[in-house]
């Protein structure tokens, strides 16, 4: 089994990740305990309330996957992209086929589902990261129901998020895809996040079929 952890910030001085260069290895090291060998360093990408530095995005990451082979982990390259009715999209797709998107947790921009479907419509498969964070969003809503069934779109949701009860109902719907830490530098979540796949068992293998299919 394989476990991908296709959500972090976990690049030293890019984005609001709280991780130091000198304590990049020990982090490394608690994926590895946890038998995580799969990372995506997502940082945030238009996000209003975030200051990305877009020109350390690529040195960063060459580092950054440097260290992590050392431990076995193998690094991939992606962002977390802030959907806000934008009509230029500057996002970094992860493996070059999915964009991992996020919104205003309270209220969706008026053209919301427009702009997820410009996005689809470029070739590329939405994950709608920590759906548990939504108060506009449930399972069994009409705009979900639009997001997933009409567009395809697939579902993560944090591992901290996963013990919520809003979390909860999304993974006793069955439609999440992903659970991922959304790591800012907390060494706990490696294993937090191996602990709850453990939990949904379900999720876990959607996870192990979708690196045996897109990075295998």
């Amino acid at each position: 089994m394989t476990i991908i952890d296709i959500h972090t910030h976990l690049l030293p001085r890019v984005d609001d990740s709280t991780l130091k260069k000198w304590k990049f290895s020990a982090m490394m090291g608690k994926y590895k305990e946890a038998g995580i060998e799969r990372i995506v360093f997502s940082p945030h990408i238009d996000d209003p309330f975030v200051d990305t530095h877009r020109d350390r995005i690529q040195p960063v990451f060459e580092w950054a996957k440097e260290k992590a082979a050392k431990y076995g982990i193998r690094c991939y390259l992606g962002s977390e992209f802030y959907v806000r009715s934008q009509k230029d999209f500057s996002f970094i797709p992860h493996f070059n086929t999915h964009v991992l998107c996020e919104t205003d947790t309270n209220f969706a921009p008026s053209d919301y589902l427009d702009t997820v479907r410009s996005i689809t419509e470029k070739g590329y498969k939405v994950i709608l990261a920590h759906v548990e964070r939504y108060k506009f969003l449930s399972p069994s809503s009409s705009l979900f129901e639009e997001l997933h069934d009409g567009l395809g779109c697939l579902v993560q949701v944090n591992a901290r998020g996963a013990r919520t009860p809003e979390g909860r109902a999304w993974l006793k719907s069955g439609v999440v895809d992903f659970i991922a830490t959304d790591n800012h530098g907390d060494e706990s979540l490696p294993v937090a996040l191996y602990e709850i796949l453990g939990q949904y068992p379900q999720v876990a293998r959607k996870m192990d079929s979708f690196v045996r299919e897109h990075l295998d």
